[in-house]
This record gives structure tokens, sequence and C-alpha cells, in this order.
């Protein structure tokens, strides 16, 4: 009874007691809810002691914790433990568990089913003329022999529309999206250019006697009709929505999927993997403001999956080099989507991509993800490099087991950064910074009276 009062009591038991009771787990799961995070916390380190003195425990304990851990740092913690602990175990839970529904807000699972499939082997990317590992299990595909690993967004074929003139049906296609848009008039200024997502036409959009500088994205979708895909899409974009008004978000200002997925943005003209090196204060600028709008997005519930190089934009319409401008983080969430149905590798530089998108034993794709990610962002602000380079099997073998070279034997950086970029892109997810706002709080030290 003194335990059920007390949960300190109760996570203090567990801990250290010499036989542990697996009666306690209900208990334990129910304080990962409790408001003292000391208690959350003792309650899922309590949980992986149990699953420790009783592996059989540890099946049941991943459904509870997966539902979970959209909502509560702990309980994915817990689950990042037992995936590191029983690796067969989890992967064989989530699986089964993941065919019941789909993933929960905030979370994204690595691999998910596809229209109800009992094959496991669905939704996951082989490397190109390799088959699959022996786990089988990897989500990035790649060209062996391309060693600069080019930006995603357009293969030299068919589909590829970069610098043509708009087709004749691309005329109704405007009319009709003009007059679902909120815009008023939308003039195109320039052959359309194939980028991540699809076609992208720079736009003149006009609303209420305003003009604006609009990026109107005819987006890519699954050859036929596939209503899940549109679906969660959808929910994406409309999550995209609620955080546009977020500093340092590229501002999404329209969306349909009438007469097919679009969505209008800012303009802009370059991304950072355009940009030269920044000094080191620069860089921590623009760092430091990337990390707080990912902190905002995490806030929020929303998780952008996707963060690396190319989805960092700039408008580029300065008239001086040395002007500031400031980076906008480009289509929060939806490599969420896109990545389920098509080779993640043309919406995620695999340089940037986390350990968990190669192989699922460290954990799945979440909030640990995009801390991943901004440090690999960071790594190239300081530096002008990505963390890796190569042919795409050294750059997994990198992230999986070697890491990157410290920013500091790549360019005349102060020891901080090496610190900085080492904890962010931590190759297990609990050597993290636990949130984006504690690696902003590390940043800002590097600008020091300069900021």
């Amino acid at each position: 009874m003194t335990s059920e009062r007390d949960p300190g009591a109760l996570v203090a038991e567990v801990l250290t007691a010499t036989d542990v009771d697996r009666d306690h787990v209900p208990r334990l799961l129910d304080l990962l809810d409790v408001g003292d995070r000391q208690v959350r916390l003792g309650a899922a380190t309590a949980l992986c002691v149990v699953a420790d003195a009783h592996p059989g425990t540890a099946a049941s304990l991943v459904g509870r914790l997966a539902d979970r851990a959209d909502d509560s740092l702990a309980a994915a913690l817990a689950l990042d433990y037992l995936a590191e602990r029983y690796p067969t175990v989890v992967e064989e839970r989530l699986d089964r568990w993941e065919t019941t529904g789909e993933p929960t807000r905030g979370v994204e699972r690595s691999t998910p089913t596809r229209g109800g499939s009992d094959d496991r082997a669905v939704g996951r990317t082989r490397i190109a003329g390799r088959g699959t590992d022996d786990d089988g299990r990897q989500v990035y595909s790649g060209d062996e022999d391309d060693e600069s690993q080019p930006r995603a967004g357009g293969d030299e074929d068919e589909g590829n529309t970069m610098g043509q003139r708009p087709r004749a049906a691309d005329a109704e296609w405007r009319s009709l999206v003009e007059y679902e848009s909120q815009f008023d008039r939308l003039s195109v200024l320039a052959p359309r250019e194939r980028r991540r997502y699809g076609d992208t036409y720079r736009t003149l959009g006009v609303a209420d006697e305003t003009e604006y500088a609009v990026a109107l994205r005819l987006l890519d979708g699954p050859d036929g009709t596939d209503a899940s895909f549109e679906r969660a899409l959808a929910a994406r974009l409309e999550e995209w929505s609620t955080v546009a008004d977020v500093e340092n978000v590229l501002t999404l200002y329209d969306w349909s999927e009438e007469p097919r997925p679009w969505l209008a943005t800012e303009y802009t003209a370059e991304t950072l993997a355009d940009r030269d090196r920044f000094s080191t204060v620069e860089a921590a600028w623009h760092a430091e403001r990337l990390a707080g709008a990912v902190a905002t997005l995490h806030e929020r519930g929303v998780v952008h999956a996707g963060v690396d190089a190319e989805s960092v934009a700039y408008y580029g319409n300065v008239i001086e080099e040395s002007d500031r401008q400031p980076p906008l983080l480009d289509a929060p969430g939806l490599l969420s989507v896109y990545r389920h149905r098509f080779d993640p590798a043309r919406f995620l530089d695999p340089r940037y991509a986390a350990p968990e998108y190669y192989q699922r034993r460290f954990g799945r794709v979440d909030h640990a993800t995009d801390i991943y990610g901004l440090g690999a962002v960071c790594y190239r602000l300081f530096t002008g490099e990505p963390p890796y380079s190569g042919a795409f099997d050294s750059v997994r073998d990198g992230v999986l087991s070697a890491g990157p070279p410290e920013p500091s034997a790549v360019a005349d950086v102060p020891p901080a950064v090496d610190d900085i970029v080492g904890k962010a892109m931590a190759r297990r997810k609990l050597g993290r910074y636990e949130t984006a706002a504690h690696l902003r709080q590390e940043l800002q030290g590097l600008r020091g009276e300069d900021a």
C-alpha cells in the first residue's frame, strides 16, 4: 500500500530489490504519465530493471511503451533501452504492433506497414544492386558509384522536368490551383524546377492587392490512387500549417489535395547545400536559430524527420553577399510520409541521416533524430563540409560505426564545436542532447559578445 501512495517508494523498491516483482509493471507504466519528471524517469528505469530481471516481459512492454512514446520522453527512453537489449524481440513486436494502426503523432516508426499487408518486406528499401542486409531492415538505398551523393530531387530520366517550360496541361492545373487557393492571382515567373517532393514554380501571388514571392509546388505521389498516402500527406501538411508561424520555419501559405496535392510557400532560391562555409560566429548564429525552430516544433508535437543541408533554405535575394539571411527549415514532417513509398535518399541526404534510418536497432525516428540532424547541419555550417563523404556503403559504415572526423580536424573551429557536434550526433540516442533547447543553449555560448 505504501508504494501505491508514494510513487518514489515504488521506484526505489524496484531499483534496489534483489528479487524484482514483475507485478509492479502496470503501476510503473502509470507513473510514466505523472507530473514529476524524476518519477517519470525513475519509472522508466525501473521498467528496464524489470525487463532485465524477467526477459519474458520485454515483448509485452514494447506495445505499451510505443503507445506512450509520442507523449512521454520517459517511455521513449525505456523503449530505446529495450531495443538495445532485446533487438529481435522489439523488432518482431513492433512489426506486429504496427499492423494495427497508423503511427501516432510526434513519433515516426522506422519500418511501416502499407495497406495492411502481412509482408514485412513491404516498405523497406534495398540498397541498389545489393539486396538487403542480413537483418533485412535498412531503410536507405544508394548508388555505390556516386562519390558525391548528389542532392535529392531529380533523376536524369523522363521524370526530370528541370528548366522546362510549363506543359500545356499546366495551364489548366494552375487555374484550378488558383481557384482553390487563397490567392486572387498566381503568375508563374520562371521555368519549373525539379526540387524535393515535386515540381516547383517561382510564382507571384497576389492576395488583397498584396504581392507575395511564392514557391508553388506540385507534389509527387505514388502511381495510381493511394488513399493511405493521401491521408498521411494531408495530416502532415495540416501539421505544417499549424507551425508556419514559427520563427525560422518556412511559411506555408496554402495547400490542398485538389486537383492533386500542391502547396504554396515562401519562395527560396538556395539551400545550405549551396552556401560556402560560415565564420564561427555566423555558423553559431544560424545553428542557434535552427535549433530554436526545432525546439518549438517539438514543443508543438511536430517531428521534422528530415533535417539536412538541403532542408535549410535561404531567400537568396540579398544585395550584398555579406548581408545576413535567416535560415528557414523546409518541409517539416513530409519525409515521414514520403520515405515509406519512395527511396528515402531522394528526400534526405544519407550523409546527414541518423543511425536509426539505417538500422532499427538504434530506435525509431523521433525527436532525437532531429537533434542528430541538427548536429550534422552544424557540422556543415562550421566546416563547410558534410559529416561524411564517399560512396553510400562507406557513408553507411561510418554512420553505424566509425563516426565522422571531428570538426576541428576539417576546419579551424573552437574545441567546443567538437563537443557540441559530437554530442548532438551521438550514435545512441541516450548520448544526444535531451532536447533541441539544450543544444541551442550550448550554441549560444559560441557567439559570445559578438552575438
